[in-house]
């Protein structure tokens, strides 16, 4: 037994009448139903206020949802704004599905927030929505939503235009209660019922759970053709009831399928659950006086599919009354047995498993890529002059300037002789301007070490470095640099940065200590460390004894990034 989950919103009574017949319809192919008012998972008494509100505004302001729906369909940053605002459903909405083999949203509102939690993998499951409208404005399509399920091509091309990807064409969610009078007598004994006249032609005003609209004109204007006498729904609204002066007026009916039975004709106002009902009990249904907003794309889209015909003129009433019954016909497809074959898209967990291996193996990829592998490349000479530089004839001196002793001026001439470059820290700038400034007035090259050489890759600190040395060397010396040191261990990040400034990474061939013996054959990048208690002018001389007695030219460094 599979359970589904019916996210559903008390917003009249189409969204919940929906709900309600794919669920018993669910029930009855064996799987366990549960239904959820999507207004119980807004904040405190936030869900009742907004029902109030919207009820309120059909009354006092109706022509302000054609402003509404106008500005929702032109505008995507305003329907994102409104799916942000009820994004504070997502945590409960999370636990009422939590479970589910199949979430079906009969709202836009819950299917918004749905795409959402399915888009971020916080549902897993197939989440599909049931469009009850004819309709369907930008809220409707949900982007992440697997399913999108209609009543009429004209529905589904519209909601392809917004962008749904998969639709599917169903017949309407209406109880089997809903099916024409089977004779004569059964309308009758249904006319007795709701004590209706037994004879002439009866119009079903319908407005509705809330009974909203220019019904008592409607009511009025029916009675004056002469061709129907209007029966009026107006469901909870008491006052209308009341104040009804034309026709018979009922309140709420429990037995909608008798009451229509009863009837010969059915003018509604919001395209609603029941123009889909009346045309399931056989019933010619037109629309007039519609509703602002949603009852007139409704009305507009019902009249393209050639379902409910849209009396715009009340010269045209009369002989609207009494027409017959559409021919049209809506699709023969059960809603549930499209819901039943979704419920087998759901991802088998092995599946589900390879995915999640697949997805932590390309992780580890490119972590691997974006390290070991950035290491390797500069290695191998990308963005960098490697240790493959000692194949040349040449030897290239680099000495880390020392950032607790000023180096003499006789040292800074020999580095200059022996055409080296000096490696500036973040700590040597701070402390010792004033050498790297003679450094560079005698013609030494200034190498960026970033926060000590040779560079080796940090989380924060070493990576704010390297462009913190190149700014301050070039404040310093007026020139930037063009070289950086590093031990080759970088990562993309790095990379990155370095490139931003423009500026090549070396790589020692070797690295000595100030006053440590000299090996033999030593070529490419040495990268002499200096300290405050070191001759550093002795190893300069030893290095230049050395390079003369097997014949190696002393180099600049800057050969190497021409």
């Amino acid at each position: 037994m599979n359970r589904v989950v019916i996210v559903s919103a008390s917003v009249g009574a189409g969204h919940d009448g929906a709900a309600r017949e794919l669920a018993r319809r669910l029930a009855e192919h064996g799987h366990r139903v549960d239904i959820h008012d999507y207004l119980d998972l807004l904040p405190g008494s936030m869900g009742r206020a907004l029902g109030a509100a919207y009820l309120r505004q059909l009354l006092a302001v109706p022509r302000s949802w054609d402003v509404l729906l106008k500005v929702l369909q032109r505008s995507r940053l305003f329907a994102k704004l409104i799916c942000l605002l009820f994004s504070v459903t997502s945590r409960p909405l999370r636990r009422v599905v939590a479970g589910a083999d199949l979430v079906v949203s009969t709202h836009p509102l819950p299917s918004q927030t749905l795409s959402r939690l399915r888009y971020k993998g916080r549902v897993t499951v197939p989440v599909v929505t049931y469009l009850t409208d004819m309709s369907v404005h930008r809220l409707w399509v949900a982007p992440h939503v697997d399913l999108h399920i209609a009543l009429h091509e004209v529905a589904a091309e519209q909601a392809r235009q917004l962008g749904a990807k998969r639709i599917v064409v169903t017949g309407p969610a209406v109880g089997p209660a809903f099916r024409p009078a089977a004779s004569n007598a059964e309308r009758l004994r249904a006319r007795q019922k709701f004590g209706l006249p037994a004879e002439g032609r009866l119009a079903l005003v319908a407005a509705g759970s809330w009974g909203v609209g220019d019904i008592a004109d409607t009511a009025r204007e029916i009675a004056a053709t002469g061709a129907a006498t209007p029966v009026v729904l107006c469901g909870q609204n008491e006052s209308l009831r009341r104040e009804l002066a034309d026709g018979i007026a009922l309140g709420w009916i429990d037995d909608m399928p008798t009451l229509m039975r009863a009837c010969d004709i059915v003018v509604q106002n919001a395209g609603g659950l029941s123009s889909l009902e009346a045309l399931a009990t056989g019933l010619p249904v037109i629309t007039y006086r519609c509703l602002a907003g949603h009852g007139r794309t409704n009305a507009a889209a019902l009249d393209e599919a050639g379902l409910v015909r849209w009396i715009r003129d009340e010269n045209d009433l009369a002989r609207a009354l009494t027409t017959r019954p559409t021919e049209a016909a809506l699709s023969a497809t059960c809603p549930s047995v499209v819901l039943d074959a979704e419920m087998g898209h759901r991802e088998p967990a092995r599946r589900r498993r390879r995915r999640l291996a697949l997805a932590a193996a390309s992780t580890v990829a490119v972590l691997w890529l974006a390290t070991v592998g950035v290491s390797l490349a500069v290695a191998g000479g990308f963005q960098s002059i490697g240790p493959a530089s000692r194949r040349g004839g040449a030897v290239y001196v680099l000495v880390a300037v020392d950032s607790t002793k000023p180096m003499s001026k006789q040292t800074i001439h020999k580095l200059a002789v022996a055409h080296g470059a000096a490696a500036v820290s973040t700590t040597v700038l701070r402390t010792q301007p004033e050498t790297v400034r003679a450094l560079a007035k005698a013609g030494v090259t200034i190498v960026n070490a970033a926060d000590g050489a040779p560079y080796e890759t940090g989380v924060f600190t070493g990576r704010g470095s390297i462009g913190q040395v190149a700014t301050g060397i070039a404040a310093v010396t007026g020139r930037s640099p063009r070289l950086m040191v590093s031990n080759g261990e970088l990562d993309a990040v790095d990379l990155g940065i370095v490139a931003m400034h423009r500026e090549r990474i070396i790589v020692p061939a070797a690295t000595v200590h100030c006053g440590a013996a000299m090996g033999h054959g030593m070529r490419g990048v040495i990268l002499v460390e200096s300290t405050g208690d070191c001759d550093l002018g002795a190893t300069l001389d030893a290095l230049a004894a050395l390079a003369h007695r097997h014949s190696v030219r002393q180099a600049s460094i800057e050969e190497l990034s021409a």
